[in-house]
């Protein structure tokens, strides 16, 4: 016989057993890995240290860059021809004036004998033109010569005057040539950086865009530069006379050190990035630097001396060996003021604690309620949980994290007068963790700073001068 309620009962109990299965199925699963979890970490585990240390700190952009010469002169042909000898090489110093190279005159010095004939010819003919006028002036005067005669007399010495005077500029080039523009000179002091022709070659002269760059001349060596480029987003910290430091590949375990000579406005693009060139300028008295080494290069955007710093793996390290809860109440105990009473602190500590002892009851109630409304249902289970090592320290209570929230402190033995409000702001403060004198795990919270690649400078931190601070857990 058929009876309702045995049916809802059965089905009720049979719900009940297939929750209770897969639990049980969870918690061995959990165990399980627990277990294997346990059993591959094998060795013990201990602390490595480090300690919160006075020292020099700088804030850095890096960037590459290639060095080169500051200044630098192309030399260059002024007159075609063939290279009889080269005098200098390679790295050769020279002075402003020093012949460098000649160029072959044996073509030139014909030439410089037909004009120097044509210059006699045209001083002949020119001056037995003007003996010509001479002798024929005092007839004009008479009128015995016609006017006509007399200036075509005239018009014949001028055109001797100036043939004269254009094969004595042809005889004043040519004469130049062998003497000044064969000979290739120097025209600054400074050190050869290109050689570019050798004994036999062939080169042209004439305008800078045709003529042969014989030689290219540094003008000092002792003072180079360095073209670094800057990322759009860094350039704003980039000014006229900042420090540089930078190393370069041929000698990595030495720092060199310039000047940021000037920042170029001008934006440069590769693949979609903006970047711009600063120019550094680089005492290179040593002489160990050398045109297009490539130098790593940093920009001292910020240093300061005599100031705690720590590893920044200390600022990352947060314990494995306490729940949430047990590291949000050490969290909140370190945000409180260091000038409140040891009295004001244990009421707080305590207010925290009630606080989440009433949030746990909360949650555990409307976990209860909740799971008796979906009739115990899986979901119910794994859902409506709570409590202080699930959720942390309640919002808008004594304290949210480190520091979070805000405190009221209030005298011992008078709590219905509220001396101060304080407001611990969380965002530039960071956890130090320690172990304290009884071997237990303890918290500080510091002000961070400036930071380089390897620690970050620290405030608030003068107790913990010379402390232990744990850097990371070492498995052995």
């Amino acid at each position: 016989m058929f009876y309702p309620g045995e049916n809802l009962s059965s089905a009720r109990n049979l719900k009940i057993s297939a929750v209770l299965i897969s639990v049980v199925i969870l918690a061995g699963i959990f165990m399980f890995s627990s277990c294997s979890a346990a059993k591959s970490s094998g060795g013990k585990q201990h602390y490595d240290f480090t300690t919160v240390s006075k020292g020099s700190i700088e804030s850095t952009v890096a960037s590459t860059g290639t060095l080169a010469v500051v200044s630098s002169v192309d030399v260059l042909a002024e007159m075609s021809g063939r290279i009889e000898a080269v005098y200098v090489d390679y790295n050769s110093r020279v002075k402003k004036g020093q012949v460098l190279a000649k160029i072959n005159t044996d073509l030139l010095k014909i030439q410089e004998r037909e004009a120097r004939a044509e210059v006699d010819k045209y001083q002949i003919t020119y001056d037995l033109q003007l003996l010509n006028v001479k002798n024929d002036k005092p007839l004009y005067d008479k009128k015995y010569l016609s006017e006509y005669d007399y200036k075509s007399e005239l018009a014949t010495l001028n055109i001797d005057k100036a043939n004269l005077e254009s094969a004595q500029a042809s005889l004043e080039e040519i004469t130049t040539e062998i003497n000044q523009y064969a000979f290739i000179t120097s025209p600054i002091d400074g050190i050869v950086l290109e050689r570019d022709i050798d004994p036999g070659a062939s080169v042209t002269g004439g305008s800078v865009s045709s003529s042969t760059t014989l030689f290219t001349i540094a003008g000092n060596l002792e003072e180079m530069e360095i073209k670094a480029e800057v990322d759009e987003l860094d350039i704003s910290s980039i000014k006229a006379g900042q420090e540089v430091k930078f190393t370069v590949e041929a000698d990595p375990g030495e720092n060199f050190e310039g000047t940021v000579k000037e920042v170029r406005l001008v934006p440069e693009t590769s693949d979609n990035l903006v970047y711009y060139y600063v120019i550094i300028l680089v005492d290179n008295k040593s002489g160990r630097l050398l045109p297009g080494m490539t130098a790593n290069v940093n920009f001292i955007k910020e240093k300061k001396d005599d100031v705690f710093t720590v590893p920044n793996a200390a600022l990352r390290f947060t314990p494995t060996t306490l729940s949430d809860a047990e590291k949000n109440r050490l969290l909140f105990e370190a945000g409180l003021p260091a000038e409140m009473s040891k009295a004001d602190k244990s009421a707080a500590m305590a207010r925290y604690d009630e606080t989440l002892r009433n949030k746990s009851s909360r949650n555990s109630r409307k976990s209860s309620e909740t799971g008796k409304m979906q009739q115990s249902g899986l979901s119910g289970l794994l859902n409506g949980g709570g409590g202080p090592g699930a959720g942390g320290p309640p919002q808008g209570g004594p304290g949210g994290g480190p520091g979070g929230g805000s405190v009221k402190h209030q005298p011992a033995g008078n709590s219905s007068k509220t001396e101060s409000v304080r407001t611990v702001q969380p965002a530039a403060r960071k956890p130090l963790w320690y172990l304290d004198k009884n071997g237990k795990l303890a918290v500080a919270l510091v002000q961070v700073g400036i930071s380089d690649l390897t620690k970050t400078e620290v405030s608030g931190a003068d107790e913990l001068a010379g402390k232990e601070i744990i850097l990371k857990i070492k498995v052995e």
